[in-house]
């Protein structure tokens, strides 16, 4: 029985998964990420839920959290800058929702 060599298209998508996986942030990295950018109190009132089109996006659990993030915005983007697995944000956008 004769074994087959890789072929190219093989060894490219290889490759490219590698490089998907690499780049994806699980719940937990994110979470951590994001306590270390706002602080524990913060992020005992806010969860990370998505990054879509360079925004992330962020529940909070009332409007007061909701009003005082928005207003450090342009603080917690710069904290978060490099620290997403090469993900570029642009935004942060809030929203009252769920954060269990």
């Amino acid at each position: 029985m004769e074994t087959k060599k890789p072929g190219v298209l093989e060894e490219l998508l290889k490759g490219v998964i590698k490089n998907l996986r690499a780049t994806k942030l699980t719940q937990e990295e994110m979470a951590q990420v994001w306590q270390d950018a706002v602080g524990k109190r913060a992020a005992a009132h806010t969860k990370p839920v998505s990054i879509r089109r360079s925004a992330l996006r962020i529940n909070v659990d009332d409007s007061g959290w909701l009003y005082e993030l928005t207003i450090q915005r342009k603080e917690i983007l710069k904290k978060l800058e490099g620290k997403l697995k090469g993900k570029k944000l642009k935004d942060i956008r809030f929203r009252i929702g769920e954060i269990k």
